[in-house]
């Protein structure tokens, strides 16, 4: 067995090859027009209804695409080369921004526009994602794909920590056309700059009907039961601790508006800045499994801090921890999954996580939302974070390979030894 040593002098070895430096740096400005979208519509239908329940129904109209066009979304990400597929993507965005920018200047916005646009959003990047985290895999070698991962999620969070913060100042200051016009401006320079990603290779194109390998997708990670249990751990805590879509509701509460608002949208960016910078500096860490159901734990303690927290300061503290526990566990639960999977399965698998991650997430807003219109903001937090800890408990000590010391750092060898033709009528 190798002794393990964390280590800062390969934190950031995965910037050392050109393509995926271009695809990090690229994904600065994607990030930032990700976020002023969404801080800027959960702002916008709070104001327009105040209601919790109405802001819950965001995170269905963009859950909806992603559970219907995920799966398909990968069998083009398979088909079809990465790059175009997400340059494609990031400048309809553009188009999206532009159009409820208009719409918000000229007081002609209504609610169901802004549900119209969350859901056309949500089905591009049922394509766009997959293609996205499949390209990350080609850019970098395996030995660096923790990393890689890693510091792709450093630049989501460090997105989070600035762009709501400043959609807050935007929206409180200049109004909601500016922020929308600086969305769709930040979704056309990634469009440019991923132009300029190398692409080294491409996997062939899988034979068969797209339906066939769509079921083949499905059927490798039907085999390989470890990615649906790395993916349950994070669906509970989805499903049942969306704290984000109550925190317009908190922020009125606090009596802070727009600019609190986006205070509190920044903390969790601040704590998993800072869990991404662990995990780097722990590199190929022993016990991956156990840290990853023990961070969700800890996420549970903070979603019940959070709903019983008097006020605001202490609320940002509490926001930062539950962005720390949520990052400690997102990064090497993806780098297993990557691990695990074949490229020429890459983009159905990423889909087929893409839609667990990102379609749950946005079901627990409709949820999380439909529960305080009905009992309230802390009673639901409270009854989201018993389930959340409830659940990971339970698959914890159902699976002995999840306790595994060497979890996540043999992966490789097990794909060697378990992979074998999917059989697909």
């Amino acid at each position: 067995m190798t002794e393990y040593r964390p280590s800062w002098s390969r934190a950031f070895s995965a910037l050392e090859h050109r393509g995926f430096r271009l695809l990090f740096f690229s994904s600065v400005s994607s990030g930032v027009g990700t976020q002023l979208h969404q801080v800027a519509n959960l702002w916008q239908i709070y104001a327009l209804t105040g209601s919790a329940v109405q802001l819950g129904f965001t995170g269905l109209a963009r859950a909806i695409p992603i559970i219907l066009f995920s799966l398909a979304g990968g069998v083009v990400a398979d088909r079809f080369e990465r790059k175009r597929i997400i340059v494609f993507t990031q400048a309809a965005n553009a188009v999206f921004a532009v159009i409820l920018g208009v719409l918000s200047a000229t007081g002609l916005v209504q609610v169901w526009h802004i549900y119209v646009i969350v859901f056309l959003n949500g089905a591009l990047s049922s394509v766009s994602l997959p293609a996205r985290q499949a390209m990350i895999v080609g850019l970098v070698p395996r030995q660096d794909l923790v990393n890689a991962m890693a510091l792709n999620q450093s630049v989501n969070q460090t997105s989070r920590i600035v762009t709501p913060s400043l959609a807050g100042v935007l929206i409180a200051v200049f109004g909601l056309p500016w922020a929308y016009a600086i969305n769709g401006l930040a979704n056309l320079i990634t469009a440019i700059a991923l132009g300029f990603v190398p692409v080294h290779s491409t996997p062939s194109k899988p034979e068969g009907s797209p339906l066939q390998n769509l079921l083949e997708g499905l059927g490798f990670v039907r085999s390989h039961t470890i990615i649906l249990a790395l993916l349950a751990t994070d669906a509970a805590a989805t499903l049942f601790g969306s704290y984000q879509v109550l925190l317009p509701v908190l922020s009125g509460q606090f009596g802070m508006g727009p600019a609190g608002f986006g205070l509190l949208a920044s903390a969790p960016a601040v704590g998993s800045l800072v869990a991404t910078a662990v995990v780097m500096y722990l590199g190929d860490f022993p016990y991956k499994g156990r840290v990853i159901v023990g961070s969700i734990l800890v996420y549970s303690v903070f979603l019940v801090a959070l709903a019983v927290s008097p006020w605001f300061w202490l609320a940002m503290i509490v926001g930062v921890g539950l962005g720390f526990t949520d990052s400690l566990q997102a990064t090497p639960r993806n780098a297993a999954i990557q691990l695990l999977t074949p490229d020429e399965l890459r983009g159905r698998v990423s889909s087929f996580q893409q839609m667990m991650v990102t379609g749950v997430p946005s079901l627990g807003q409709g949820l999380m939302g439909s529960m305080a219109g009905a009992i309230g903001v802390p009673m639901a937090l409270i009854g989201g974070a018993i389930l959340c800890a409830t659940s990971n408990v339970s698959l914890l000590a159902g699976r002995r390979d999840l306790r595994a010391r060497d979890f996540g750092s043999d992966l490789e060898e097990e794909v060697v030894e378990t992979r074998a033709p999917v059989a697909v009528s």
